[in-house]
């Protein structure tokens, strides 16, 4: 080791020179070899994939905002269908619906004479359930009854109307006017079809 520095004192100062940039050459070129070749790789490889990644990000912020949008718009579909199920059961519940009109005729002071069900129309989406009902009692009481009957969930139709007035009423009595309601009274419910089409 020695020799090898005394041999290196002793060279002129070109050769030292010389030496001296031949050696930072040489550790120039190994730092390049070994460092900054492989960093500079591993630069571009992450420059690629955080590319890739942005893309990936912008298209998963796109389907996102999709699937909200399609969320939110079926949401509204079923709140919308359970809406309509209200008003459009199913199935007849026939019991029931019978159950509410008769309360409305009893509070709104009428005295339910007939009820019976007619047979059932269908149509392409719906069935039609007729009542045929027969109620007396005053005026304002009728027509409170159709008012509140038109306030139930289920939507209710009045049809073929007829008002008489009562026996008592012809015969002279000076009370209030009674009157004798026949009408039908029609629901209706969601008619469901088949995967063949039919009913």
């Amino acid at each position: 080791m020695n020799e090898l520095l005394g041999k290196l004192l002793k060279l002129k100062p070109v050769q030292k020179a010389g030496l001296t940039a031949a050696a930072a050459l040489v550790i120039a070129g190994m730092y390049y070899q070994f460092f900054y070749a492989d960093l500079s790789d591993a630069i571009a490889a992450a420059k690629t994939l955080n590319t890739q990644l942005q893309t990936e990000k912008t298209q998963y912020e796109k389907r996102k905002i999709e699937y909200l949008a399609y969320r939110n718009e079926l949401k509204q579909l079923q709140e919308e269908q359970r809406d309509l199920l209200r008003v459009l059961p199913k199935r007849d519940e026939i019991a029931s619906f019978l159950a509410s009109v008769q309360e409305q005729a009893e509070l709104s002071g009428l005295v339910v004479e007939d009820i019976k069900q007619d047979n059932e129309i269908f149509d392409d989406l719906y069935v039609k359930i007729p009542l045929r009902m027969e109620v007396s009692g005053g005026f304002h009481a009728i027509t409170k009854f159709f008012k509140s009957v038109s306030e139930l969930r289920r939507i209710v139709t009045i049809e073929d109307l007829m008002l008489l007035p009562t026996k008592d009423t012809a015969s002279g009595d000076s009370g209030p006017t009674r009157l004798k309601a026949k009408f039908v009274a029609a629901t209706y419910r969601y008619e469901e079809q088949d995967a063949g089409g039919g009913t």
